[in-house]
């Protein structure tokens, strides 16, 4: 069997499931990083009173949605992906170890070319620690969720915050990165400097934010495992035994929230500001993130599963082509906000900037539909997947002929 028939097998069983989600992430994503000018924070002075009242309560809401939850739906589905592309070659034979190692170099290698116009981009983590799922490809599913489990716990903060507790001179340092003041230098500067901008400084600063507490790095790694596991157990299937796990699972998920919101409100309120109430706050939040992920795929699966599934299955040509969307919301709105472009950062506020992120959504939405009349890929799915199998394709044309 050729791949070219494999490929339009793997077509025809998409999960419609996750490519509404999907497309959800893109959408909260590209309209989160609007509101933040792709990470370019400049004062800017409200004209209309009315901004001054709707600015704080979009940013609230849209950061209550997207931040930290949108790309850990992206990470968790990374993983189910895995899984996908792994089943599918075992059951021809085939063996997706070294394939995979290629193709997460490949998107080493876009994800470099997409932090050249936003530095912010998650696609190089992905790719680094992608490679973590080579090795735990055959490892049973009590033993991946143990590993989950660690990292999801944030090991490394865990330790921080019994480091503190027994170290009372302990005082933090806030002086490592400091990503307002980098960033500003994307205000003024023409296309190339803003290149150079953000593959130095633009680096320097992510990756310092990544390191300090690797708290990104656990996160991701856990959702991976946690998107194995949940493809292994045919989770985003909708059967009747599906439904009942997500069913228990929103409702857990929503307590857990809700407690660890009062255990955060709480702790703002009791414990006195330093390093020690940062580091809890800050992991309450990674253990609330995680749970709305799940809750959110929760909702999904229910609303998949009834008539109302129309009012959700718009966002998926946004999920079938997340990562072309993802490319192109970078350099979109670099052009818009950037200083080499229309320098929209020094003029637009929360509202505002909400705003443009619905028009860059609309334009992108509408590409998607015209690309997906004429092709089954996004333009850079489509390559990535052409570059992952080049060797095994040109092997086959040379044994035709």
């Amino acid at each position: 069997m050729t791949y070219e028939k494999v490929d339009a097998q793997r077509e025809g069983q998409r999960v419609s499931v996750a490519d509404g989600l999907r497309g959800f992430a893109i959408i909260t994503i590209t309209l989160l990083h609007s509101i933040n000018h792709f990470n370019l924070t400049l004062p800017v002075e409200n004209s209309f009173l009315f901004f001054n009242w709707s600015d704080p309560i979009i940013e609230y809401i849209v950061t209550m949605v997207s931040s930290g939850k949108s790309y850990g739906i992206f990470a968790l589905l990374f993983g189910f992906t895995f899984y996908l592309q792994l089943t599918h070659q075992e059951k021809r034979g085939g063996d997706l170890n070294h394939r995979f190692i290629w193709r997460m170099f490949l998107l080493f290698i876009i994800g470099t070319i997409n932090s050249a116009f936003f530095a912010g981009e998650v696609l190089v983590l992905y790719s680094l620690v992608g490679f973590f799922l080579v090795p735990l490809r055959h490892v049973g599913n009590r033993k991946l969720l143990i590993v989950a489990t660690l990292a999801l716990l944030q090991p490394i903060i865990l330790a921080k915050i019994a480091y503190i507790l027994l170290t009372p001179d302990y005082l933090q340092n806030f002086e490592r990165y400091a990503a307002g003041p980098l960033f500003n230098k994307l205000a003024e500067s023409s296309f190339f400097d803003m290149i150079v901008t953000n593959m130095t400084v633009g680096k320097q600063v992510y990756w310092l934010s990544i390191l300090s507490n690797c708290e990104r790095i656990f996160q991701v790694i856990g959702l991976f495992i946690v998107g194995m596991i949940l493809g292994r157990k045919k989770l985003f299937e909708l059967s009747p035994d599906t439904k009942k796990f997500w069913k228990k699972t929103v409702y857990a998920t929503l307590i857990v929230f809700l407690i660890l919101k009062v255990f955060r409100i709480e702790l703002m309120t009791l414990m006195p500001s330093g390093a020690l109430r940062n580091m809890i706050y800050h992991l309450l939040s990674l253990w609330s993130d995680f749970s709305i992920v799940l809750l959110t795929i929760g909702l999904f699966i229910f609303l998949y599963s009834f008539p109302i599934k129309k009012a959700v299955r718009w966002m998926e040509p946004f999920g079938k082509m997340s990562l072309s969307n993802y490319v192109m919301q970078s350099i979109l709105g670099s052009f818009l906000f950037y200083g080499y472009g229309m320098s929209l950062s020094k003029y637009c506020g929360v509202t505002l900037s909400f705003g443009i992120g619905i028009f860059m959504l609309v334009l992108q939405y509408c590409f998607c539909l015209w690309w997906l009349k004429h092709h089954k890929k996004g333009p850079i799915e489509q390559l990535w997947h052409n570059l992952t199998w080049i060797r095994k394709t040109n092997n086959l044309e040379e044994h035709k002929s």
